[in-house]
């Protein structure tokens, strides 16, 4: 299978940088790149790509307004300097981001995350309907946690670090948001927010655009709203 990319990047340096990377990979096809989103967004009208890598910052159009405009947004990949930026582009749904200065295997990850979206973890069923295992494991300080599935009462990200809340405790672990979205089972876990994922078991009361879980406040995202509702109605008496 061949992805056509597009890049969209204000840099020069940053644009011959992934460049080179993709043309490394046979699977990756190189087809457009820009300087900016206007640019993209004439390219995006007459003709699709697969996956595009883009930068935030960029004059006129940022690359989150850039993806505001997009009604049917192929896989995105976010590139940038600023992680504070990064962070906001889960709320659109992107399959990554990558921080600059690019590592080669760090975009190697990233791209292995669009060519195989839902990879074989051992430790965590991907099923809507039922989960075959009670626990994970995750890099925490230099070695292996454990946590189980019914400890964890939500999971708060922060770029390339999460903090995974399990009641009195709080676990610092080195991983994404989104790549902790993929592990967890569906059936129990979901994302209500660019920031959060919480534990359907654990909520208390959920109010307008506020989850509540024991004292804890977690905002509903515009763009995850829907989906939770409906997961709510399904338990509605």
């Amino acid at each position: 299978m061949t992805i056509t990319c597009m890049i969209v990047d204000d840099e020069p340096l940053a644009r011959r940088v992934l460049e080179k990377y993709i043309d490394s990979l046979p699977s990756l096809k190189l087809v457009k790149e820009c300087g900016n989103a206007l640019e993209a967004t004439a390219f995006l009208h007459s003709n699709t790509v697969d996956l595009i890598f883009l930068d935030i910052k960029m004059p006129q159009l940022t690359g989150i307004d850039f993806l505001k405009t997009l009604r049917n947004p192929p896989r995105v990949i976010i590139t940038t300097a600023f992680s504070e930026y990064a962070v906001e582009g889960y709320e659109y749904a992107v399959a990554d981001y990558l921080l600059k200065p690019i590592a080669f295997d760090r975009f190697l990850k990233a791209v292995n995350r669009i060519i195989t979206p839902s990879p074989a973890a051992p430790l965590a069923c991907h099923t809507d309907d039922e989960h075959k295992e009670s626990f994970m494991f995750i890099r925490v300080d230099n070695a292996d946690q454990k946590i189980c599935y019914s400890d964890i009462s939500y999971i708060q990200g922060y770029g390339n670090y999460l903090k995974i809340f399990t009641g009195s405790k709080m676990l610092l672990a080195s991983s994404t948001l989104s790549e902790m979205e993929e592990r967890l089972p569906r059936s129990i876990f979901v994302r209500v927010h660019k920031s959060f994922i919480i534990s359907l078991d654990k909520i208390d009361k959920l109010e307008g655009n506020m989850i509540r879980i024991g004292k804890q406040t977690i905002p509903v995202g515009k763009h995850y709203k829907m989906r939770l509702e409906n997961i709510i109605k399904q338990h509605h008496i």
